[in-house]
């Protein structure tokens, strides 16, 4: 086996001086290392081809398997069930794998620019861990019970940020077309669909809905509802009364429709 490149083979025993070099190796022997212009390294032992290394001035460990010098990461790396889990110090100078991590400490920083906490739809049972956040687009509709209506292409699209279960949207998108809508209203494309039972359900999910450029004014402003497990929000004539109004013929070409709100989402 060639020696690297500027290292030295010694014999064990045999005393290494700085002047001869910093670094040596031994193909059957325990290797030798230096630390400063005074220090001594001696050869002390014999071992396994396999279990031979050397320490480069580069700070980087190398292992011979056998036939070639092999370098060795600068981490530790886990495999099987255990790869994508945490080290913890079990000792001083024991590292275990844990599948879960835990921090019991009071703050938690993240300092580094464009870093994070990403999570992607865990699905976590517990109902107290947050297991999903996005922010992203909705593609905004508008519906009659009879005849159509048309949101403008170049004004079609709402935003939503989801937090765990919980959903913001909003939008501001004009009617581009029209044709005779009557009956109820609706404005479609909810990026999620709400939560389907309980307390929670979407007959709870009243948002904020503003139409403005109408063909005839609401008699008491617009209200708005979100049904359990839907995606479309209902908006109706706000009377006052003991029953909202249908609102659908109240839209026209160039009317806006201004929502913003938050709701439950199913998952």
């Amino acid at each position: 086996m060639a020696d690297p490149s500027g290292y030295k083979t010694f014999s064990p025993g045999e005393v290494l001086d700085a002047a001869e070099g910093v670094m040596a190796y031994l193909m059957d022997q325990v290797v030798g290392v230096y630390a400063d212009s005074s220090a001594r390294a001696t050869a002390i032992g014999t071992a396994a081809e396999g279990q031979v290394s050397y320490l480069k001035d580069t700070n980087l460990v190398y292992l011979y398997n056998g036939s070639a010098w092999v370098e060795v990461g600068g981490g530790i790396e886990w495999s099987g069930s255990t790869a994508n889990g945490l080290g913890t110090y079990s000792s001083s100078s024991e590292i275990v794998a844990e599948s879960t991590a835990t921090y019991d400490g009071t703050t938690l920083a993240l300092t580094t620019s464009g870093g994070g906490i990403q999570l992607d739809g865990l699905n976590s049972s517990d109902a107290n861990t947050l297991d999903d956040y996005e922010e992203g687009t909705w593609t905004v509709g508008a519906t009659a019970d009879s005849g159509t209506i048309t949101i403008a292409g170049t004004q079609d699209t709402g935003t939503y940020i989801k937090v765990g279960k919980l959903v913001w949207i909003q939008c501001h998108s004009d009617t581009s077309a029209i044709s005779s809508p009557s009956g109820g209203l609706a404005v479609t494309g909810m990026p999620f669909t709400s939560y389907n039972s309980g307390e929670l359900s979407g007959r709870y999910n009243h948002m904020h809905g503003t139409l403005a450029y109408c063909a005839s004014a609401f008699t008491n402003g617009p209200a708005t509802q979100l049904a359990s497990n839907a995606t479309t929000v209902s908006i109706f004539d706000g009377s006052g009364g003991t029953a909202v109004a249908n609102a659908a013929d109240k839209v026209q070409v160039g009317t806006s429709f201004w929502l913003a709100g938050c709701y439950v989402a199913n998952a």
